[in-house]
């Protein structure tokens, strides 16, 4: 669910014509967002840095006992390492492990920039040989000379020992409108 959640974000915000590669100050936003709209959440959230780039987010999740105390219980904690020009490199996640009292590497996100083309690949953590498995879910972005995002390619395989299948395609040509409903 969280796969596809990134990747339903990851699309729409290339359906801006203004979209970007991701970068500290992309994860910085994120952040902010997550901190600022607190009042309905179940999670709480934290951040190290350095200088103004966030390195690690750790997200608590938020519990209250009948007097209406509330706890923090560790919850996700994202690292993230950035290139010297400040975009994205990768972002690893690890989930706390309330019976060890410790974070596990559950799986991460590979971040590509090259001169016209941006690559976001899903991998698992693989707790036998202590590494990542080969990717399981890949994103593809043509780029403008801008770095703004021109054409999205979405890809996944259910194991690495199959091919990619394609799953999606979305061209952004100029900025969408896009329509909601509720019910």
């Amino acid at each position: 669910m969280k796969k596809l959640f990134f990747a339903i974000l990851m699309c729409v915000a290339a359906m801006s014509a203004k979209a970007q590669v991701l970068t500290s100050e992309t994860v910085n936003h994120i952040y902010s967002e997550a901190v600022s709209d607190q009042t309905n959440s179940d999670f709480c959230f934290n951040a190290e840095r350095n200088g103004n780039d966030i390195t690690a987010m750790y997200v608590y999740e938020k519990t209250f006992d009948r007097k209406g105390n509330m706890t923090l219980t560790p919850h996700l904690k994202h690292v993230y390492d950035y290139a010297a020009d400040g975009t994205l490199n990768s972002r690893v996640t690890y989930r706390w492990n309330d019976a060890q009292e410790e974070w596990e590497c559950t799986s991460r996100y590979e971040y590509i920039l090259t001169d016209e083309i941006y690559y976001a690949k899903y991998s698992r953590y693989n707790h036998q040989t202590n590494s990542f498995d080969e990717p399981t879910e890949k994103m593809v972005y043509t780029m403008f000379p801008d770095y703004s995002i021109n054409h999205v390619i979405s890809y996944h395989r259910d194991s690495t020992s199959v091919p990619f299948q394609l799953t999606s395609e979305t061209s952004v040509s100029e900025q969408p409108w896009l329509f909601a409903w509720f019910n």
